[in-house]
């Protein structure tokens, strides 16, 4: 690989180790390698940054963060919770459930994992806290549960993804069902097992029928929210809609519910959604700029072609291959969050898989898994942080019960996603028909 590449890599790990914004960490390493190296006029990367963000595929990704903030600002999210809480809550250590259910089915309307730990962060970590749960354990749930965000459809990175494979991003959508379905019973099993010390108050035993009386109550409070996934996925699904047109529908619908029906989004709210949304939205197509500036360079100078020949130059076992693939894109979410890694690691990685024959919707899945974990593990760790910050908890007392989540948890579902290809493709190939 030429010096100034290995240079400009340097660089880039160097400025997002000490703390530089992602977004501009990406922007120095293009200006830098556009002063050193030959390569003429800038018009080019340029032109190569606007027409990818002005690409109609990537306007679903600010659509669903917008549905994130608004049910984040309205009653949704708690109302979500109640109606899990109505049916686990009784359980010692059922409010934990609580969290990996709402969260799986709140990354299902929003498909971001900050969104998640905003939302489910709020409004569970005080609720957790008085019912005797250690608030550094309740503020770790949160963030390790926000991952499955990135895994349940209608999800953010895998539009990302999509977008920049040429990969169906319905198929894409589809890809990681099977492993996050694996990691909502892991984490829910490990969850009562790193509970069952704790001094949990559980509510007065209640009769059955009271019991079944409350969860139809709850559940009829929730059923606005809980149509929301279903409608969008439907209409996807079913030819009506694009993901982007499915996207939009499910602001509409959000809003309807929030302002008109529900009440509890007043219109002085609209500004305060929109400024959130917007800054999110302004970071990340900034990030994507430049990303997509850095990736054409990396291209230009043959890059993933090299990393192709060094990795067949050690082995042509494709399961070793993936292995060190798989290293990589963890190492690569200890640094920075599953957008920026995906910018940087799909077009370098694509090719390397399509010469092991891995598809790329299985590729979907694990790059999903492997970006959602790294999310997830120090040193950068950003969801433990921003867990952290929302928690108002210090770092430390996330990091044991973190570390059982990555090990026993995330890690299997890492190996089961990478090495039983069937995991991510029985969908797909069972609702779409791909090959």
């Amino acid at each position: 690989m030429e010096p100034i590449i290995l240079l400009a890599i340097s660089l880039l790990v160097l400025f997002l180790v000490i703390g530089v914004p992602v977004p501009m960490s990406f922007g120095a390493t293009v200006i830098f390698l556009f002063v050193v190296g030959d390569y003429g006029s800038s018009n080019f990367l340029v032109a190569a940054g606007f027409n990818k963000t002005s690409s109609i595929i990537l306007l679903a990704m600010p659509l669903f963060i917008l549905v994130g903030e608004i049910m984040s600002t309205g009653s949704l999210a708690s109302r979500l919770v109640d109606f899990c809480d109505s049916i686990f809550g009784r359980l010692k250590g059922g409010l934990g459930v609580v969290v990996v259910v709402v969260t799986a089915v709140f990354g299902a309307i929003s498909g971001t994992a900050s969104s998640a730990v905003a939302a489910m962060g709020t409004i569970m970590v005080p609720r957790m806290v008085e019912r005797g749960y250690d608030r550094g354990y309740a503020a770790a749930l949160v963030a390790n549960s926000s991952v499955l965000a990135l895994l349940i459809p209608p999800s953010s990175a895998q539009i990302v993804y999509g977008w920049i494979s040429g990969t169906s991003i319905a198929a894409c959508f589809l890809a990681p069902i099977l492993p996050a379905a694996i990691l909502v019973f892991l984490f829910s099993f490990w969850n009562f097992f790193l509970t069952r010390s704790m001094p949990i108050q559980q509510p007065d035993p209640a009769p059955p029928r009271e019991i079944i009386l409350d969860v139809a109550e709850k559940g009829k409070r929730s059923t606005l929210a809980l149509v929301m996934p279903i409608l969008i996925l439907t209409v996807i699904y079913g030819g009506f809609a694009t993901p982007t047109e499915a996207a939009a529908v499910a602001v509409a619908y959000a809003l309807v519910i929030g302002v008109v029906i529900y009440r509890d989004i007043k219109m002085k709210d609209l500004w305060r959604i929109g400024h959130n949304a917007g800054t999110t939205v302004g970071v990340v197509m900034v990030l994507v700029f430049f990303a997509v500036m850095l990736s054409r360079l990396f291209t230009m100078e043959g890059v993933p072609q090299q990393i192709v020949e060094t990795l067949l130059s050690i082995t042509e076992d494709p399961l070793l291959i993936l292995l060190m693939i798989n290293l990589f894109l963890v190492i690569l979410g200890m640094l920075m969050d599953d957008f920026s890694g995906l910018l940087l690691a799909t077009p370098i990685l694509i090719p390397i898989t399509q010469e092991i024959g891995v598809h790329p919707v299985h590729f979907a899945a694990i790059i999903g898994v492997n970006l959602g974990m790294g999310n997830i593990t120090p040193p950068t760790a950003p969801l433990l942080y921003f867990g952290a910050r929302i928690g108002q908890v210090p770092l430390q007392k996330m990091l044991k019960p973190s570390l059982v989540f990555v090990v026993f948890g995330y890690l299997p579902v890492l190996l089961l996603t990478t090495f039983i290809p069937a995991l991510s493709l029985w969908l797909p190939r069972l609702v779409l028909g791909i090959e």
